[in-house]
């Protein structure tokens, strides 16, 4: 199945507390932008899985808007400093549909992609950049990447 894995947009530098630093506007029209373009390159959307923080949320926020009726359900293990074990755990036992984004944060969505294809290198990830996976399983080496694509970016096979 695929499963997608999208790295927050552009937020603000500081806030009160890292959870709570919203996106910018730059950010916010970028990632419409992005996710507009990738639908109309025939990405399929069915649903989101989020990290609680509010850059990831409103992330979300801007996915729903360019694909409408999305599901969305919130997941503890998707933060920045989670580990990609635990976030496997959490999939294992709460199987996402096919096509759904995970919403995250770096270094995660670096070491989430690391774990998953079974590559040592660290695959960088731009603000708003997402990456397709074709999954067998949501464990180690349980994923093949297919493709990254960052805001502004053609799309790129692995």
């Amino acid at each position: 199945m695929k499963l997608y894995l999208s790295r927050h947009g552009q937020a603000v530098s500081q806030a009160a507390t890292d959870a709570l630093r919203p996106l910018t506007e730059a950010g916010r029209a970028a990632l419409l932008s992005h996710w507009q373009s990738l639908q109309g390159r025939g990405v399929q959307i069915n649903g989101l899985i989020v990290s609680p923080y509010l850059r990831a949320q409103q992330t979300a926020d801007c996915i729903a808007q360019v694909y409408s009726g999305l599901s969305r359900q919130e997941c503890p293990y998707l933060t920045p400093d989670s580990h990609p074990q635990a976030l496997f755990d959490w999939l294992l036992a709460n199987p996402p549909a096919p096509n759904t984004v995970l919403v995250s944060h770096m270094p995660l969505v670096s070491q989430l992609t690391a774990k998953w294809t079974g590559v040592p290198e660290r695959v960088g990830f731009n603000v708003g950049t997402v990456a397709c996976f074709d999954v067998d399983v949501t464990a180690a080496d349980g994923a093949q990447l297919l493709w990254l694509c960052s805001p502004g970016e053609e799309l790129t096979s692995r």
